[in-house]
């Protein structure tokens, strides 16, 4: 009873958009116990591979770490707070970034800002030896060379900073889906820049493009 009365609690202060989500995540969910409910909605697909078989790593040897993400079809490690990608036995180098900011902070050195909104942590560039530009960023697929390729493109949201990534890969969580999607911040003098783009992101079809376009509005980031 301590548990539902703790729940009833916690379920009266979540703001009503936050409550409407939730109901029409468990109405549209597909899983089996109310764990698998809980990793879809706190871990997530797997940003490799596109696996819902994924856990938090609470109690995985060498992780211990519930807000790393865990897929059991590849093994990949991922922050589920940001996005990037966690070597097994070592922290996310975001908790590094945190503790350098200089945003006035709480006696538990919170600061107040969720980091799916801080651009200091939470937009990132890809490491050169990732071939992210050679998948689709909704669904991971990757894209031959000679195929069709789509692009879409979109505005930052309002205090999102992204000059100093010009010409770079970078990845930008979405909230709404945990998961971190890659995409290419064009040059100020580039075509793309001077139609208004501020983020490209490549897809493979018109099908991930309409799905992509409704994740990055949830994200307040309006498409082009």
């Amino acid at each position: 009873m301590r548990d539902k009365d703790d729940f009833t609690e916690l379920w009266k202060t979540l703001p009503k958009d936050l409550k409407d989500e939730l109901i029409k995540a468990a109405e549209e969910s597909s899983a089996a116990s109310p764990e698998d409910f809980v990793n879809e909605i706190f871990v997530g697909d797997c940003p490799n591979c596109g696996s819902r078989d994924t856990r938090d790593c609470e109690e995985e040897r060498e992780v211990e770490d519930i807000t790393v993400g865990l897929c059991n079809s590849c093994g990949h490690l991922w922050c589920t707070e940001c996005g990037r990608p966690v070597v097994r036995g070592s922290t996310c180098e975001h908790w590094g970034i945190c503790e350098q900011c200089a945003e006035n902070k709480d006696e538990f050195g919170d600061c107040g800002i969720p980091t799916w909104e801080c651009e200091r942590v939470s937009v990132y560039e890809e490491s050169e030896d990732e071939e992210t530009v050679l998948t689709c960023a909704w669904c991971n697929k990757a894209i031959e060379k000679d195929a069709e390729v789509f692009a879409l493109g979109a505005k930052a949201r309002k205090g999102m900073n992204l000059k100093r990534h010009e010409g770079s890969t970078i990845r930008i969580p979405l909230r709404h889906t945990n998961r971190a999607i890659p995409g290419t911040v064009p040059g100020r003098s580039s075509e793309a820049k001077k139609e208004g783009n501020d983020i490209l992101f490549m897809i493979c079809s018109k099908k991930c493009g309409e799905l992509l376009k409704k994740a990055l509005l949830k994200e307040r980031l309006r498409v082009v």
